[in-house]
């Protein structure tokens, strides 16, 4: 189809076509810039605090289903100011606890969690099916003896990270508590 515009001969499907070309081109551009992160992730070489012998501590419950973990602790002299945000350790993050000079974290690992899952061909035979945990994940990529502290100070937050972590013998807690 050909049509005249200010004297111009013009073919019509070249102008649309041109038009939606630019419109996938612009809508294509607009989505890359929207899709770039905005925010990069930088340690801190040093931190305010003093972390003295920092090491983390397997545990393992005594009774079927009790559960195991990973416990990581970051003595300290001195918060200073800084308020402990989490703390990321072998793909996990959890929400850090501060108490008696000690920043700590414990991580759930899956190793003796009761899980009762009914498998069948009818749908509704599988509605008490427990969903699986959804974990926090750590966006960091660290070594097996390292952790990453993310702390705060005047609402500002600043990652710090930590490597060579010692290992503490695992702690096998008993069935039950101890008769007295």
């Amino acid at each position: 189809m050909r049509g005249f515009f200010c004297g111009m001969k013009f073919d019509i499907f070249v102008f649309m076509n041109f038009k939606n070309t630019s419109i996938i081109v612009f809508l294509f551009s607009v989505l890359l810039l929207c899709c770039k992160s905005t925010r990069s992730i930088h340690f801190q070489s040093e931190i305010p605090i003093k972390i003295e012998a920092p090491y983390y501590q397997s545990w393992v419950a005594g009774t079927q289903g009790g559960g195991s973990g990973v416990d990581v602790f970051l003595p300290v002299q001195n918060l200073n100011g800084i308020a402990p945000d989490s703390l990321h350790f072998r793909g996990q993050r959890v929400q850090a606890e501060s108490k008696n000079k000690m920043i700590f974290g414990r991580f759930s690992t899956s190793k003796q969690q009761l899980q009762d899952v009914i498998l069948s061909n009818e749908p509704l035979a599988e509605i008490n099916n427990q969903l699986l945990s959804s974990r926090d994940h750590s966006p960091f990529d660290l070594a097996k003896n390292t952790c990453v502290l993310s702390y705060k100070i005047d609402q500002k937050r600043y990652y710090y990270k930590i490597i060579n972590l010692a290992q503490r013998p695992t702690l096998p807690y008993p069935s039950s508590p101890p008769s007295r």
